[in-house]
Formats: C-alpha cells, sequence, structure tokens
C-alpha cells in the first residue's frame, strides 16, 4: 500500500514539474534574462544573487 503511494506522488510531482517547465515564465530566456537582471541589479556585492522560484 505504501508503495502505491508513493508511485503516486511520484507522478503528480513529474506532471506538476512538466506543467510548470512549459510555463512561458520558467523558459530558459527568461530565466536567463531574470539572472542576468539581479546580476546587474546587485553588483557590486559581497553576498551572491537569489535565484527564487514560484509556483
Amino acid at each position: 500500500m505504501n508503495n502505491d503511494k508513493m508511485r503516486n506522488k511520484d507522478e503528480q510531482a513529474d506532471k506538476s514539474q512538466s506543467k510548470d517547465e512549459k510555463l512561458p515564465e520558467n523558459s530558459k530566456k527568461s530565466l536567463d534574462e531574470k539572472l542576468d537582471e539581479g546580476v546587474e541589479e546587485t553588483f557590486p556585492a559581497s553576498d551572491p544573487v537569489s535565484v527564487k522560484i514560484t509556483k
């Protein structure tokens, strides 16, 4: 029984991950632009850029 529950959770996680990957704001280009903006806005600084992924 526990294996079935774990398998279902894994399948649900895979489905939600693929939905997230399809969102335009999660495209490689969009994420690169956000990272570039974060670097520009925080330079120079001693702390690394914080990349936050929202759902």
